[in-house]
């Protein structure tokens, strides 16, 4: 190769050297490799060459040298089993609801354990690839995978936790056989507790959320048994491929008409609309909206508009499936039936009383049970459903409005979860997913469903509720979107105070792991 201003050797000179007889030398390991490559390449200048390139100096184009080659990796099986770890884990936390920002940083600092410092994450929202660079006399190695499952399993999640802790944090990391056998028996494990024990958990929660909205006895236990109900036929239409859209109309549809029709025949004395709005909330907790914002927040728009259009697609299946069961209603029932429909109570002003704290508490403890959460988290959880409704009354009493007040609960959220002593092991998402939930906006939402609905009936006697349906669905988004923006804000702002924690530790005990939600 052609340095322009040096000399080449001559190959008299060469010839000389090469019958030069020379000792036995040790094995060359990958750096001398790579510096022996680079002299090969690149001679040596000597201080005539020096002085001569100084005097007939060449153009910028010409003085270009070679690229150094980067870090070398000197197995390639090593690689390819640390990327496809790293991209193994990355996949269990973006399943379990984690931010792809979480999963990238998560997935750098488990190949940098590994010895692998220079690659690349891309994370689009269900496929993840990774690649990693051997400089340029080594061609890159890269791998991808597809995460093609959503679920709710935080005591995976810790497990999963605890093995990055291991590898990330420790000074000598698992061998890669160890780490790929404790994953595997982190994701093929089974439950912590039968499954019928989640599906109570879940109806409880419900039931809890409705007395927390305004609902009577007779409404939490409708709202229990609709809600196993739902969530059985979702199991059904789940294991036969029925898409999410669908599931969620065929679930919205269940639990609207059988309220409408207990309404009607007057078995429910108290108003439909708070055990349709419980259920709603029932099928919203599955969604990702903290990952949303999340996403958006931390740089990753393509994420966060794949689940966006993930959120967006299941709420319009729910109001196809209120709308839709409305309609049926009126059909078969006429106006009486239709009447019973449109009750929505609208000056339900939040409380901080006994009655509710104790509901919010339950619900956050129940749902994290159904979420097959650690059994230590679950007073956590509990606490921090019963704080984040405290905090919400409080805000909205001090006349804050509905947006901001839940924004501040879930920030306070974000942020206490952030600052939580790691040496807990319990999963900050559980604390943070488990207090929101009570705070989604169920019964504005149904409100826009029933006002549009019966958009041009005249029903309601203002005429056409198109606008204020779509104003009222708006506004239970904004809620939605606040709660998630608030616990990304809280999460922003506890970061640097877990931190500063952390270097007052000693050091063996200084966790060295990204972001944990």
């Amino acid at each position: 190769m052609r340095i322009p201003g040096l000399r080449r050797h001559s190959p008299d000179r060469a010839s000389t050297d090469a019958a030069e007889p020379r000792e036995e030398e040790p094995p060359v390991g990958v750096a001398q490799r790579a510096r022996g490559s680079i002299r090969r390449h690149v001679p040596i200048p000597s201080a005539e060459d020096l002085r001569r390139a100084a005097i007939d100096a060449p153009t910028v184009r010409e003085n270009l040298l070679p690229a150094i080659p980067g870090p070398q990796v000197a197995d390639e099986t090593l690689v390819l089993r640390v990327l496809d770890l790293a991209l193994r884990i990355g996949e269990v936390q973006l399943a379990t609801g984690a931010g792809a920002a979480v999963a990238h940083d998560t997935m750098l600092a488990v190949a940098g354990a590994y010895g692998l410092p220079t690659c690349d994450v891309d994370i689009a929202f269900s496929t993840i690839t990774m690649c990693c660079h051997r400089g340029v006399e080594a061609g890159p190695v890269t791998t991808m995978r597809n995460v093609r499952y959503r679920t709710q399993d935080y005591t995976r999640l810790a497990t999963v936790d605890a093995l990055i802790k291991d590898i990330v944090d420790a000074d000598v990391p698992l061998t890669s056989a160890e780490a790929f056998e404790r994953l595997a028996s982190a994701v093929e494990a089974a439950h912590p507790y039968p499954r019928y024990v989640a599906g109570l958990a879940r109806s409880a929660f419900a039931s809890a959320v409705a007395v927390l909205i305004g609902g009577g006895i007779g409404v939490a236990l409708v709202t229990f048994v609709l809600t196993a109900v739902i969530w059985g036929i979702a199991r059904w239409l789940g294991r036969r491929n029925v898409p999410l859209f669908f599931q969620q109309v065929f679930g919205a549809m269940v639990v609207t008409t059988t309220a409408i029709a207990l309404a009607s025949s007057g078995a429910l004395l108290d108003s439909p609309a708070f055990v349709v709005a419980a259920g709603i909330i029932v099928l919203l907790t599955g969604l990702s909206l903290v990952g949303l914002v999340q996403d958006a927040i931390t740089g990753f728009p393509l994420t966060a508009a794949g689940r966006a259009v993930e959120v967006v697609l299941s709420t319009a299946g729910l109001l196809v499936g209120v709308v839709v069961s409305i309609k049926l209603a009126a059909a078969v029932g006429g106006p009486s039936a239709l009447s019973y429909a449109l009750v929505v109570p609208n000056d339900l002003t939040p409380q901080p009383d006994v009655k509710s704290l104790v509901a919010a508490a339950a619900a956050g403890l129940f749902f994290a049970l159904s979420a097959y959460a650690p059994w230590p988290s679950l007073p956590v959880a509990g606490i921090g459903g019963a704080a984040a409704w405290a905090i919400y009354a409080i805000s909205y009493d001090h006349g804050m409005g509905q947006v901001v007040a839940s924004a501040l609960a879930a920030g306070a959220l974000g942020l206490i979860a952030m600052v939580l002593p790691q040496r807990l092991g319990l999963p900050p998402l559980v604390l943070v997913v488990a207090g929101i939930a009570p705070l989604l906006p169920g019964l504005s939402l149904y409100t826009g469903f029933s006002q549009l609905a019966t958009d041009g009936t005249g029903v309601t006697g203002t005429g056409s509720t198109l606008g204020t349906g779509s104003v009222t669905i708006l506004l239970a988004l904004t809620v939605s979107l606040g709660l998630a923006a608030g616990v990304s804000f809280g999460e922003q702002v506890g970061w640097p105070l877990a931190k500063a924690q952390r270097r007052r530790l000693p050091v063996a005990a200084r966790s060295r792991r990204p972001r944990i939600f």
